[in-house]
């Protein structure tokens, strides 16, 4: 027999909580509060079923049929004819009777304001917010016309252009609809449990104006703004706004819109904020997340109206966020700053670096609590790598900390020069990190050796690496003794890059690294007051051989300009000829021997579950494509480079000669640490092409396992191995019965909160807190950062988030948040480089310079301000990009 679904649910009546399929969002928050004692207006809610005769009417309609029917292109032009098609809909006799059964309970009220609820509405993940429609001041006898209108909204365009972008099914239509005892407030506002801008999870934030709400909620006018920490109660911050205009109800139903005498006076005292901001952390803690609200006081008694998640927070991983009231953590998101990673890794990705991170850490100290997320410096929580700064204020103060991080990321550097350690020094420290330098010296003695063979006999030294790297890569590739659990594979391979890391790689690298420091403070004061040697400094340690990336770059344009004679019409002409390896033979040659080289690489490498250009070699084609047009000497790599590599020999002989006049020693000095420099300088990028391709023998051997459990069914593809851990994936082969869908369910939890997080910060507390540089305001049309590779450049702007999303033509100037080794070929074509995350020796800062392109980085939302097509001109000298 089948069971009847209630077509009406009312606030207050017991039982068990209807669902939000039948609710809609709204609808249950207003439920569930009213029915946990909050101060929530009676009303009630006619269910989605109440409304299926009305769906059936517009199913029915030409209208639906065309939008049924309309590309995804068109979809939301279509829709424009549907809300007229719901001004025709009246209640059948079961409505109309259900509506006035329902209305007699609240005889008492004249009033009511009616709200549509969509099953889709006021979820974690999407809020709709300003989607639907809202009607005040319904009376009894227009109750029907709000409802009609309020079930209209569920067709209107912009909900299926939200619900798009949001993920839903745009073609299934529903709609649940509040009816609730109008409040005729003398002020009403909006609530954050969690104050928007900083992000802080202690902060509440409230907007208030005169009347109704209506005119914060739609932003008519300029509402006082009230921050008030959650624990102490504290007004922190009042801003009385200009108020402009304000709604009231008006006795018989309906509004009126006028100015209040009282727009230049505070709407709300203390005890009025310190009952608000117990109330919305009361709500906070029932929803376990943060809220906002619609609130209302009438007769000096507080009203909550609606209660909805907030969607646009960040969230932060449960092991970095400290309890409210307790010192808080400072931490460095360096997935962003150092690796330049916007996206959060995949599960798979994370597990990986965090193997990584432990057996490096018991490599250098022989223990692990460096990697712990509440001991440790460097660790990995929510699928991302952090620093905690906290700690390591204990071993560099935050001022020299700044300035070393600022090499990587400019950004993070203006943050840290304005940090007051103190208020986030851990207390207690660690105790470990007391005796930490003298365990590392004593766990790995060879390193200072080998760095002073570096020094001393550096051909040797660079034979002996050579030789090192390939015996390691060649057990790797043999794995012969390599255990076959997949787990335990992993760790076997990573102990085998650490131990090339730090027996071979690190030596060289820092060795360089230090000459080349020790070559800047050698002419520190002649570079104040003679602007040839400050230029040589900025030209000597560029275009140094045995550059890894730059090696990738040039590689790529000599097939690209193997191609150029075919006159091919597109990227996509380009990728079928080279599939059917239709192209001239040498050219096919290099093309082979490139993804042999190189082909373990690609965009957002560091995270296994990334795609490489071996596996997807159209990752390259637009980018191949764009290289065809640069047939100018002055344009193509090879000259640009054979000119640096000119700039880099002149000025070291400018340097030479002006160290000799000083002296013999220093210039003796000089070319020790010139030939150290040269020798091992583009050595910088190495360790990361070795880590890249030590992922690949992991990558491979996980994809062989996916295969197999994607032919079984227990995946829906081989790539959603990535969405599981390794010793998941290893139990899996060792079970068949292990249900792998809920085991992705639950290793990507955390990732399905971060979905809507655009824009990961640089630096943030325990608590949530974005801290942000107080930078001075720059002057019209300019944005300001910091001066990475010196030039001029104009040219149109070609914004990217990822390097294959469109094409970058010669002259565009590149606009990105971050960049990796797989945005390479890019920098070529591009007339300059703009970035917002960057340092001197991150990856974009150093391939621009070797490329002798204007860049600037630590841009702050250059990504958002500049748009596709607008001339610039980025002066990378100064550090300033201006519109033309």
């Amino acid at each position: 027999m089948e069971t009847s679904v209630p077509k009406r649910f009312y606030f207050n009546d017991a039982g068990p909580l209807p669902p939000i399929s039948a609710v809609g969002g709204k609808g249950y928050s207003l439920i569930r509060m009213a029915r946990e004692g909050f101060p929530v207006p009676p009303g009630f809610v006619l269910a989605v079923d109440f409304f299926k005769p009305w769906f059936a009417q517009v199913a029915a309609t030409d209208a639906w049929r065309a939008f049924l029917d309309a590309p995804p292109d068109e979809m939301a032009a279509r829709a424009a004819a549907l809300p007229s098609t719901a001004k025709v809909l009246v209640f059948d006799t079961e409505q109309a009777a259900l509506v006035a059964q329902s209305l007699e309970r609240f005889d008492a009220f004249r009033l009511f304001a009616v709200r549509s609820s969509s099953p889709d509405e006021d979820l974690a993940g999407a809020s709709f917010a300003g989607g639907y429609e809202t009607i005040l001041g319904a009376t009894h006898e227009t109750i029907e016309d709000a409802i009609r209108r309020a079930f209209a909204s569920c067709l209107e365009p912009r909900v299926f252009i939200y619900k798009r972008q949001q993920g839903f099914d745009v073609r299934e239509a529903s709609i649940a609809v509040v009816i609730q005892a109008q409040i005729a407030s003398e002020v009403a506002g909006v609530g954050f449990s969690v104050e928007p801008i900083s992000n802080d999870y202690d902060r509440a934030v409230f907007n208030a104006n005169w009347g109704l709400g209506e005119t914060v909620v739609s932003g008519l006018a300029t509402p006082d703004q009230y921050v008030v920490d959650k624990l102490s109660g504290e007004l922190l911050e009042t801003t009385v706004g200009a108020k402009e205009t304000s709604i009231w109800l008006l006795p018989d139903g309906g509004t009126e819109e006028r100015p209040d005498k009282r727009h230049d006076q505070a709407t709300l005292d203390a005890s009025q904020l310190a009952l608000m901001t117990q109330e919305i952390g009361r709500i906070e803690a029932l929803y376990d997340c943060p809220m906002d609200i619609e609130w209302a006081w009438q007769d000096g008694a507080f009203y909550l109206l609606q209660a909805r998640p907030i969607t646009t927070y960040l969230p932060l991983p449960d092991e970095i966020v400290t309890p409210a009231g307790q010192r808080r953590r400072l931490y460095l998101d360096a997935t962003l700053a150092i690796q330049g990673i916007q996206q959060p890794l995949s599960v798979m990705g994370a597990n990986f670096l965090e193997i990584l991170l432990r057996t490096l850490a018991e490599k250098l100290t022989g223990q692990t609590k460096l990697t712990d997320p509440v001991e440790g410096v460097a660790f990995i929580a929510g699928n991302r790598l952090y620093l905690d700064l906290s700690h390591l204020f204990h071993l560099v103060p935050a001022q020299k900390l700044a300035g070393f991080l600022g090499n990587m990321d400019s950004l993070t550097a203006e943050i840290l020069l304005q940090v007051d350690g103190d208020v986030y020094l851990s207390d207690p420290c660690p105790a470990y990190l007391h005796h930490l330098l003298p365990e590392i010296l004593a766990h790995v003695p060879g390193v200072p050796l080998r760095g002073l063979e570096a020094v001393l006999l550096p051909e040797r030294s660079d034979e002996v690496y050579h030789r090192k790297v390939e015996e390691a890569f060649a057990r790797m590739e043999a794995d012969a003794s390599a255990p076959q659990d997949i787990d335990s594979y992993a760790e076997w391979l990573t102990s085998q890059f650490v131990a090339l890391l730090v027996g071979t790689l690190v030596a060289p690298l820092a060795t360089a690294m230090a000459a080349r420091s020790r070559l800047t403070q050698l002419f520190e004061n002649a570079a104040k007051t003679d602007t040839q040697i400050a230029d040589d400094l900025v030209h000597v340690d560029q275009a140094l051989p045995n550059n890894v990336t730059i090696e990738m770059g040039m590689r790529l344009y000599k097939i690209a300009q193997g191609l150029a004679p075919l006159g091919l019409s597109s990227a996509d002409a380009l990728g079928r000829r080279l599939s059917a390896a239709d192209v001239p033979p040498d050219t096919l040659q290099a093309w082979q021997d490139f993804l042999e080289r190189f082909g373990f690489r690609g965009p957002r490498e560091l995270d296994m579950a990334a795609p490489r250009y071996r596996d997807r070699p159209e990752l390259l084609f637009k980018q191949l494509y764009s290289l065809m047009g640069l047939t100018a000497d002055g344009d193509n790599p090879q000259s640009i480079h054979e000119r640096s590599v000119a700039r880099r020999q002149a000025a070291h002989e400018r340097l030479r000669n002006a160290a000799y006049e000083v002296g013999a020693l220093e210039g003796k000095e000089y070319d020790l640490l010139y030939r150290v420099m040269e020798r091992f300088g583009g050595f910088r990028e190495n360790h990361k092409y070795y880590l890249v391709k030590t992922i690949s023998f992991l990558r491979r051997r996980v994809l062989q396992a996916a295969e197999v459990l994607t032919a079984s069914g227990r995946l829906q593809r081989p790539e959603q191995a990535f969405d599981l851990t390794l010793a998941d994936l290893t139990q899996a082969e060792r079970d068949p019965h292990l249900d792998l869908q809920a085991l992705v369910s639950q290793d990507t939890a955390f990732l399905r909160k971060l979905d809507h997080v655009r824009a990961f910060p640089h630096v943030v507390d325990s608590r949530g807190r974005i801290l942000r540089p107080d930078r001075p305001k720059p002057s019209p049309g300019e944005l300001v950062g910091q001066a990475i590779s010196p030039g001029k450049a104009q040219g149109p702007v070609k914004v990217l988030h990822a390097p294959d999303e469109k094409p970058l033509l010669p002259g565009d100037v590149l606009v990105a948040r971050a960049t990796d080794p797989g945005w390479t070929p890019l920098f070529v074509s591009a007339s300059a480089i703009v970035l917002e995350v960057g340092g001197m020796l991150q990856h974009g800062s150093l391939v621009a310079r070797e490329y002798g392109k204007p860049c600037v980085a630590g841009v702050q939302d250059a990504t958002t301000q500049l748009k596709d097509g607008e001339i610039v001109e980025v002066d990378g000298s100064a550090g300033v990009v201006r519109r033309v």
